[in-house]
């Protein structure tokens, strides 16, 4: 039955309406979604592809389109060139943003460290992360312990522009603190401050 509702799902069939006790709960769109939404024409695969890549864009800032992605957002992207990295592309209505940051860049520098979550957009695509901040990062939930490098939930830990290590932090609910199961942070940097805005965030001591 799951693997039925999975394929359902894919197709626009039924939608997910709720969790309940971490289980999703299904129904029918026509009882979830507007009628007027219902009634919105299907858009053409041209149009799919180019909403798909444009959201991409969106959520990350700064990517690598593959060569059928380029062409269908060609007039909404600016190539950007960095040094010992593949060619990157933003919108170009992110060119102003990326030139504020540039402009700010002596500010970002001396800010406290921050905490990534392993889905941020600065870490989502592994082959820039590697060539942006020379950081070879990989979200080893799914990694069989044995071959974890820096733990189940290792956090990137950022510097203004650097990438100066990992947290990997453990929520002991049962004794309302956050432990820590391994650190490596680069000499000079203190994470403390933000692993304790984390754990007031969870409520935990």
């Amino acid at each position: 039955m799951k693997n039925l509702l999975e394929v359902l799902l894919v197709h626009g069939r039924v939608l997910i309406t709720a969790r309940r006790n971490f289980r999703r709960v299904y129904d029918l769109p026509e009882r979830v979604l507007p009628a007027a939404m219902l009634a919105t024409p299907m858009p053409t695969p041209d149009e799919t592809a180019r909403w798909l890549v444009l959201l991409k864009l969106r959520q990350r800032r700064l990517v690598t389109l593959k060569r059928t992605e380029l062409p269908v957002v060609g007039d909404h992207v600016q190539a950007v060139r960095v040094e010992g990295c593949p060619l990157l592309y933003c919108l170009r209505s992110d060119l102003p943003l990326l030139s504020e940051v540039e402009n700010l860049r002596s500010e970002i520098e001396i800010q406290a460290p921050l905490l990534l979550a392993p889905l941020d957009p600065l870490i989502y695509d592994r082959r820039v992360t590697s060539a942006l901040w020379n950081y070879d990062y990989t979200w080893e939930v799914y990694t069989p312990p044995a071959k974890r490098q820096r733990g189940y939930y290792a956090l990137p830990v950022l510097a203004g522009t650097e990438i100066v290590g990992h947290v990997d932090p453990k929520a002991d609910r049962d004794n309302r603190k956050l432990r820590i199961v391994s650190r490596s942070i680069r000499r000079g940097h203190q994470v403390a401050p933000a692993v304790s805005t984390l754990a007031r965030f969870l409520g935990l001591k």
